[in-house]
């Protein structure tokens, strides 16, 4: 199977997306996004943030839907290695902050700090002035929360912000921008001028100068966690997660990838007319399939292949109805780019047959991050139009369903 497109020049490193480029890149890709007339999203992953998303599959996804992942850690090469995989970049999120404002050294910039951050409203103001003091800057505090008051987005489109630096810290900050782009600051139909969000976390407590950067060499030799340490030993636990925690998951992910299959429900969903629904990768062009997914922990299997099919295609609950286990299973190793998203070595497949009495079809349904378009075809038609990857698994059913 090839590699899907938004998996390539990417290292996964426990299911996270991170973007394997240098710091020109990232400046460039900026800059697109600057001219561009839509809102970004770019985060900063470092150890802690992959280690935290490793036990959270919804801030997984949240970090995966970002238009730049940037390599922020020298742990992060570690970790790839320990996974089989490389990463050959690292960027940190102070550097590319720096470099960021001295290309955009005129625009409209706002700072969102945490009410309990090392740097002041007025240590970011006295900043801006001598480094950057043509940036037209707006400020403000912010408790640690994913949810932003009516108030707070109401300031930052007066300002008419085009760059906006969360730094709430992980993973309220993400989540921040997650929740917040598309339903305000980001909805064109408000006006929004904002075309690039950041996740930054503490980038202007080393760029202000309130804590000090690791000298060049403990930089170079991955050794910045203890100059830290020594610094602010009160976070002698969060150095732990980021460095010890982190690296003992990469070792029980790359265990696993050899030894273990993920369980994955499997639905063949068919109408009130008899036709049988198949979905487009919404990563592969004319790869398509049958809806399917994982199965969360401690999961009853027909709550997940009805939970999975109402959140790819949309599906009302109330109308679906699991109408038999199909007998037939089926096991299969995912390629190396899957294993190294999920952290399995393959999947273990258990179909459902599902009746659904709604209406969607595919003029009404509205693609998403997994799913580009639907189809309702005859059961005569589904070997024909499945991928061939998927084809196996539907011979060994297709006299059940």
């Amino acid at each position: 199977m090839n590699v899907p497109k938004d998996l390539q020049n990417k290292a996964i490193i426990l299911g996270v997306k991170i973007d394997d480029q240098p710091l020109e890149y990232f400046l460039e890709k900026t800059r697109e996004f600057m001219a561009s007339d839509a809102p970004h999203s770019v985060y900063t992953p470092n150890p802690e943030i992959c280690l935290k998303a490793a036990s959270s599959e919804e801030y997984k996804d949240t970090l995966n839907s970002a238009d730049l992942n940037l390599p922020d850690g020298f742990g992060l090469k570690l970790g790839a290695k320990i996974l089989g995989t490389d990463l050959k970049n690292r960027v940190t999120g102070a550097d590319f902050t720096r470099e960021l404002l001295g290309q955009n050294n005129s625009a409209r910039v706002f700072v969102l700090l945490r009410n309990d951050s090392l740097t002041t409203l007025e240590d970011l103001k006295k900043f801006f002035d001598n480094s950057y003091p043509q940036v037209k800057l707006g400020c403000a505090l912010s408790a640690k929360t994913p949810i932003a008051d009516k108030v707070l987005l109401d300031k930052i489109k007066k300002h008419q912000t085009q760059v906006l630096f969360v730094c709430l810290g992980a993973p309220e900050q993400e989540e921040w921008i997650e929740n917040n782009l598309g339903k305000g600051i980001g909805d064109k139909g408000y006006g929004s001028s904002v075309r690039i969000a950041l996740g930054v976390g503490g980038s202007f407590d080393f760029l202000s100068g309130k804590i000090k950067r690791a000298p060049k060499l403990m930089q170079e030799l991955g050794m910045e966690w203890l100059f830290r340490l020594y610094q602010e030993p009160k976070r002698l636990m969060r150095i732990k997660h980021a460095t010890a925690d982190f690296l003992l998951e990469c070792h029980k992910w790359a265990k696993r990838i050899k030894t273990e299959y993920r369980a994955n429900v499997l639905g063949v969903i068919k109408n009130k007319d008899g036709l049988y629904l198949i979905q487009e990768n919404a990563h592969l062009p004319n790869h398509w399939q049958f809806p399917q997914g994982g199965v969360d922990k401690n999961e009853n299997i027909e709550i997940a292949i009805l939970r999975e099919i109402n959140e790819e295609l949309g599906f009302e609950l109330d109308k679906m109805k699991v109408v038999k286990r199909i007998k037939a299973e089926h096991a299969y190793i995912s390629p190396k780019h899957y294993q190294l998203l999920h952290g399995y070595k393959g999947q273990k497949q258990i179909a459902f047959l599902v009746e659904y009495s709604g209406a969607i079809d595919s003029n009404q349904f509205r693609p998403n991050r997994e799913v580009a378009a639907i189809k309702w075809v005859k059961k005569d038609e589904l070997l024909k139009l499945l991928h061939p990857v998927r084809q196996e698994f539907t011979k060994k059913f297709i006299d059940e369903i």
